[in-house]
């Protein structure tokens, strides 16, 4: 099995893989401020699904707290989050040429040519459109993250 963190700012995401890709454990939740003790909970959870004869051949993180947990937890891969990006999008995607990173803080645009990474322009000056402001929205609005996606999901189609 092979193991993939994302330690983002606002969020931690884990997803545990076979060599087929194919999806065995996932994991999304709120860091709280702290991507040690939420990789920490969705590490015990993994673990308590898992069976005598798993193997974890490798393992990988990504995002603001890379390098935190990969020192404290050892992990064999450190990846750069817009590479990672790259990296599952053209694997979804073949020759995607444009990928757009909503984060907790900031988004990132970037821009691939030739499966080659071109430009990346990031928000630097406002968070407003990134994750945490636009959970904040949703919850002044009286709903979760979840059923707001949902909803703006809804409504762009609805104006396709």
């Amino acid at each position: 099995m092979f193991l993939g963190i994302d330690a983002g700012s606002t969020t931690t995401k884990v997803a545990l893989i076979d060599k087929e890709g194919n999806l065995l454990y996932s994991f999304y939740s709120s860091n709280q401020g702290s991507p040690l003790n939420s990789i920490l909970e969705a590490l015990k959870d993994l673990y308590s699904n898992l069976n005598d004869k798993t193997y974890i051949a490798k393992s990988a993180v990504t995002g603001y707290g890379e390098q935190l947990l990969k020192n404290a937890l050892n992990i064999d891969i450190g990846e750069v989050e817009t590479v990672a990006h790259f990296r599952a999008a053209n694997y979804f995607l073949n020759g995607v040429d444009f990928i757009l990173d909503i984060g907790g803080q900031d988004m990132k645009c970037l821009t691939v040519k030739d499966g080659i990474i071109e430009n990346i322009m990031l928000n630097e000056a406002c968070s407003s459109g990134c994750g945490s402001f636009i959970e904040g929205f949703a919850k002044s609005l009286g709903m979760n993250i979840e059923d707001f996606a949902k909803a703006a999901l809804l409504q762009s189609i609805l104006l396709i």
